[in-house]
């Protein structure tokens, strides 16, 4: 495959790029500015397989991590100067005759466009200022891409006189036919290269942002390897107040891992925990997991809050079914794809549950690529696979205690047969005010 695969439906199941308080983007969204949030959005959208490309974003995250305790941007400076760059009310040509002209007529009658002009070059003059400290201050900076860019990028534009004026001079009070001559450089002549430089300042915010979120919450870099393996160490959900960390192997000889467990013994939060640590490893980003180690792989598919399709008229089994042919799709087109299932074919009569499930894992585990963690309530499918020596099976175990379920969501080896669906139905109260019902009627 050519780039990092997922779709729609894995985004919305593991809520990765919701701005709500459960969102993983808001767990890193630390931006600054609102073009530094477009940007941490941009890269969110672009996991990727390219292994130069994840170790270029890990090195860009752990050398800010490492040595930028506070990254000084100003927020106002840049969403000035981005309205100032943006405008469409640019200058097409100067000269002295213009620039003159210009001058004068703002001494007698200035203009909401000269304020403008004058703020927007004081406000570069600022920004051009702060990428120069930055690589004075951070020398062993200039090997990273992104920083190298933006001295690169402040080069290129200072080889003017009139801008390397405004870095070594910046509060240097400019002369209004000056700024006529420094409005033309920034948003006609240079324009591309200022909108270059300060698209590269944005980036900086984003990749800030993760640095500082993933410092806050201790999140570890995944190392990648060539061999054919998903190994995490300590994974937990980021967006859980008091998670529980686990630990979770895939390799070539067991690439199904089947987990069965009672309701609300922790399957789902589990499931997407792993998801959301491969889809962050796979932006360059720090995990949430105390060690990850794996292979590149080529993308992610999950389902695990599967909805009906009213407008296209699919039942839930339907829909259910088209991501099982999705998964054979893509899996033809691929060679290592992680695969998540929860609950497979819940839509469905115990019956047909229980023969999909048992043929499509079966078919699964005899592949020879991919990675794939399933769920179910029909325990029975479990031990009907327990003897397939390409299955792990794990559970996440219930205990009775004063006729209460008890959880402690770590996985364990093996299969359960716990069940506490009775348990809950009883306990709401359910049976009581149907028999009521039935005294009243």
């Amino acid at each position: 495959m050519e780039h990092f695969y997922t779709d729609k439906q894995t985004l919305a199941d593991l809520q990765l790029l919701d701005d709500g308080p459960d969102g993983v983007f808001a767990c890193f969204n630390k931006t600054i500015t609102y073009g530094g949030e477009d940007a941490l959005r941009e890269l969110f959208r672009k996991p990727s397989n390219d292994l130069n490309q994840l170790q270029q974003r890990s090195a860009t995250i752990r050398f800010l991590m490492d040595h930028v305790e506070e990254l000084r941007l100003d927020k106002t400076t840049l969403d000035f100067l981005d309205y100032y760059l943006k405008s469409p009310e640019r200058p097409v040509s100067f000269s002295v005759y213009r620039g003159i002209r210009n001058a004068i007529k703002f001494i007698f009658s200035p203009t909401q466009a000269f304020y403008a002009k004058r703020r927007g070059i004081a406000e570069m003059a600022d920004t051009l200022v702060f990428i120069k400290q930055l690589g004075e201050n951070y020398p062993e900076g200039n090997k990273i891409p992104l920083l190298a860019d933006l001295q690169d990028s402040l080069q290129k534009l200072t080889q003017h006189p009139l801008l390397a004026k405004l870095v070594d001079a910046p509060d240097h009070r400019l002369k209004r036919y000056t700024i006529e001559q420094i409005d033309f450089l920034l948003r006609k002549k240079y324009h591309q290269e200022t909108l270059t430089l300060l698209d590269q300042v944005y980036f900086l915010d984003a990749y800030y942002a993760v640095a500082s979120a993933s410092r806050t919450h201790g999140f570890m870099f995944p190392s990648f390897q060539e061999q054919e393996r998903l190994t995490l160490k300590g994974v937990y959900h980021p967006m859980v107040s008091r998670p529980v960390a686990n630990y979770v192997i895939l390799d070539a000889e067991r690439r199904v891992n089947f987990i069965t467990g009672a309701n609300m013994s922790g399957k789902s939060t589990l499931m997407k925990a792993v998801g959301i640590a491969v889809y962050l490893a796979h932006l360059g980003f720090p995990v949430p997991a105390s060690h990850m180690d794996t292979c590149v792989l080529d993308g992610l598919i999950t389902t695990i809050n599967l909805a009906d399709n009213v407008n296209d008229g699919y039942s839930h089994f339907y829909s259910e079914v088209k991501r099982v042919k999705l998964v054979a799709q893509q899996i033809n087109q691929s060679d290592r794809l992680m695969v998540i299932f929860d609950e497979l074919f819940r839509g469905t009569n115990v019956k047909d549950a229980y023969d999909g499930s048992l043929r499509i894992i079966q078919a699964l585990s005899g592949l020879d690529k991919g990675f794939f963690m399933i769920s179910t309530h029909i325990v029975e499918v479990a031990h009907a696979l327990s003897a397939n020596g390409k299955i792990s099976f794990g559970y996440l175990p219930t205990r009775m205690e004063e006729d209460k379920p008890v959880f402690d969501y770590q996985l364990r080896k093996g299969i359960t047969d716990d069940r506490i669906g009775l348990w809950i139905l009883q306990n709401e109260g359910v049976f009581e005010l149907l028999a009521a019902k039935k005294l009243e009627s």
